[in-house]
């Protein structure tokens, strides 16, 4: 079971920037965490927090 803040991160009233995040994330995996590769990953997720 996950601790309830996780579980309001993946909650998509609270959080409606989760496929944002995800995709972020999985981009820094995919590219052994170089940041530069994942550039497009972090303005997509910074524009949808400003827009929330």
């Amino acid at each position: 079971r996950m601790p309830r803040h996780a579980q309001q991160l993946r909650d998509q009233d609270i959080n409606p920037c989760v496929a944002e995040t995800d995709a972020s994330a999985k981009c820094m995996v995919d590219n052994n965490y170089k940041k530069d590769m994942c550039t497009t990953y972090f303005l997509k997720y910074k524009n949808c927090r400003k827009f929330w």
